[in-house]
């Protein structure tokens, strides 16, 4: 808890305002509404990083009137590279852990706390998640924890932020931080005392540097949205030649190759006429995996379910009762992920078996 009389704490809050103000006011809702969805979401979960996606939804219409179902939370959780429950997990606890230890080192203004901050706050960006959401994470973990922080309604501005405005925030309210700390020990220090304008000259410096980095940050963000983009156009390929319209030629692929090997495990012996046919669906299916495109599933196998899992399918049969419910499927259709199993490019299909 922060005492917002102090006055060092007081100043900061102004001074981390200015921050959020500066970095915010050339950011519109509507250019920014997927961050905006994406964030608010993040602040749900920093209550409670344990719920199914649906829950999620649920609460997010609730409180901001928008209309989602669990499979929007997953492609959301899909497109930041979180998707397993695990790394999930590890990432908002050591968000958590970080932002009281920089709660901490706002009471104490002590070297040793911002040295233990800054040692937990390197142990968080260390989760593997490719450096897209974990300095997001942090920031809106430190007002959800502590929002006696936001005293101008900080907390809404930052929803509009993405991975890089997030990331520079955090190293600025950092910086703001360490400076406390900074000016602590050299009113205690002798001998110490350093120049107005070297020190004015310094930050001017230093906001120079950080600009630059920003630029820069922002520009390898546009290179990575250039590759995403052709990365969408390769998935929408592949998803439209999986649709019902065309067949679901994916899945048929498999189903042609599983029935040649029973086939020939029964030395049945093959028409030269299909011959061709048979190459072409060779080469389709390596085509298939050049580009790195697999199946989710196995097609015809039967396994045993819970619901969290269902909710990232296509299922049919009856209801779940609850979540620890599980019921027996049988999978009709395998489901496609592209490269780095985060892109999902179909849903697997399931139905339930009954009376076995």
């Amino acid at each position: 808890m922060l005492n917002l009389k102090d006055p060092v704490i007081k100043k900061f809050v102004e001074d981390v305002h200015k921050c959020a103000e500066r970095k915010s006011k050339n950011l519109s809702d509507s250019a920014n509404s997927e961050y905006i969805c994406e964030n608010r979401l993040f602040k749900i979960m920093c209550e409670d990083w344990n719920r199914i996606p649906r829950r999620y939804a649920e609460e997010l219409n609730n409180r901001y009137g928008y209309n989602l179902v669990g499979e929007n939370i997953i492609k959301i959780f899909r497109s930041n590279r979180c998707s397993m429950q695990q790394k999930r997990n590890s990432l908002f606890e050591a968000s958590k852990k970080v932002a009281d230890a920089f709660v901490k080192v706002l009471n104490t203004r002590n070297v040793a706390d911002y040295d233990k901050y800054m040692a937990a706050r390197k142990e968080a960006f260390q989760i593997d998640n490719h450096g897209r959401i974990n300095e997001r994470i942090l920031c809106l973990m430190l007002y959800a924890r502590h929002p006696e922080l936001d005293g101008a309604n900080d907390a809404k501005s930052l929803e509009k932020f993405g991975n890089i405005y997030m990331k520079h925030f955090l190293y600025d309210i950092s910086d703001l931080l360490k400076n406390i700390c900074s000016n602590k020990s050299k009113g205690t220090a002798r001998g110490e005392k350093k120049d107005s304008q070297q020190e004015k000259i310094e930050l001017l410096e230093n906001m120079l540097n950080r600009s630059d980095m920003l630029l820069r940050d922002l520009q390898d963000e546009f290179d990575d949205r250039i590759k995403e983009s052709h990365q969408n156009d390769l998935v929408e390929f592949f998803s439209q030649l999986n649709s019902e319209k065309y067949g679901c030629i994916l899945d048929e692929v498999l189903n042609v190759r599983a029935g040649v090997r029973q086939l020939r495990k029964k030395n049945i012996q093959l028409p030269p006429e299909i011959g061709g046919l048979l190459i072409l669906i060779q080469r389709l299916e390596q085509f298939i995996r050049d580009n790195e495109i697999n199946p989710i599933l196995k097609p015809g196998l039967v396994k045993d379910m819970r619901l969290d899992e269902a909710e990232s399918c296509d299922y049919e049969g009856s209801p779940f009762k609850d979540a620890s419910d599980v019921k027996r499927v049988k999978v009709l259709s395998p489901g496609w992920v592209y490269k780095n199993k985060e892109v999902q490019i179909a849903r697997p299909r399931l139905k339930e078996v009954v009376g076995e």
